[in-house]
């Protein structure tokens, strides 16, 4: 499973690991229970380093 880095919203500095089949959508929406929030890949790709490692950065869609 790939990990996911949010930035900005509702999860924002949250570190998932999200299923690879999520990711192959150009956006992770996340409908609760609690948070919501529809989070698409930075432009261009990132990578920020986490305690758990290199995770791909995804920015709130506003």
């Amino acid at each position: 499973m790939p990990l996911i880095f949010h930035w900005g919203g509702p999860r924002h500095g949250q570190v998932d690991d999200v299923p690879d089949e999520a990711v192959f959508s150009s956006v992770l929406v996340y409908d609760g229970p609690q948070y919501l929030g529809v989070y698409e890949r930075s432009t261009p790709p990132q990578m920020h380093d986490t305690p758990q490692g290199p995770a791909e950065v995804w920015v709130v869609r506003e």
